[in-house]
């Protein structure tokens, strides 16, 4: 049986507008790694450009811990593409990932790390949203087209909170540039015969910062992402 201190565990935040939510992300993670006793672990904060001053708290952050790095975007590069070079960077045999705008409670990460040893993936899901009523629904909506067209039946595919055996990058190739990418990951995780496991986890409710993620001009492009990924889910259904 596997133990923690097999584990190797690589851990990256996308930080956009989180100046006042990354430091309390990055405190709370190294705690938590601290205590999982872990064989060895990184922690990475990928700066997507931000107009505040996130990129000078990640650096601070940096200094302060010997595990924690930061890769800056001189540019904002969008969500999609800041979780693709998370996931290219990370270096260790399972990588888990959330967003640094504080929305999950670390500890949390101890219930997903024990399930490492029984699965491939952990895929947790929000217990209960806390979201606006129009996010809710566009969720909903999104979580209902994913399993009528693709046939992908996940409680909530999109939650940013999942432990993923790093060597699943390097059979896949991610096309998705945007909010899509969660989706794309686990179909083809799911055509490559990747188990995973389902768990709820506590969220939080957004206190400081920004959420870009439920702009009409988000949506239209996870809309065209999805339109064009049908014809390589159809290759990949035929098995070609």
């Amino acid at each position: 049986m596997t133990s923690n201190k097999d584990i190797t565990l690589s851990v990256f935040f996308p930080a956009y507008y989180d100046e006042k939510n990354i430091g309390k992300v990055v405190d709370k993670a190294v705690k938590v790694l601290e205590e999982l006793c872990l064989k060895d672990y990184e922690v990475t904060i990928i700066e997507d450009g931000s107009p505040d001053k996130t990129d000078e708290v990640a650096d601070a952050l940096a200094e302060k811990y010997d595990k924690v790095k930061v890769i800056h975007h001189e540019v904002n590069k969008g969500y999609g593409a800041t979780l693709y070079e998370g996931f290219m960077s990370a270096k260790h045999k399972f990588v888990f990932y959330t967003d640094g705008d504080n929305q999950f409670d670390l500890e949390e990460l101890k219930k997903l790390v024990a399930l490492i040893p029984y699965t491939d993936i952990v895929v947790g899901f929000r217990k209960k949203k806390q979201y606006s009523t129009y996010r809710k629904f566009t969720s909903l909506v999104y979580n209902f087209l994913l399993r009528y067209i693709f046939d992908v039946d996940y409680v909530d595919i999109d939650c940013a909170f999942k432990v993923i055996k790093r060597d699943l990058f390097d059979k896949i190739t991610i096309k998705t540039k945007d909010a899509f990418i969660d989706a794309e990951i686990m179909i083809k995780a799911n055509f490559l015969g990747y188990t995973s496991t389902e768990i709820g986890v506590k969220h939080l409710p957004r206190i400081d910062g920004i959420s870009t993620a439920a702009r009409p001009s988000i949506i239209l492009k996870t809309i065209k992402e999805i339109y064009d990924f049908r014809k390589e889910y159809k290759k990949l259904k035929n098995g070609k």
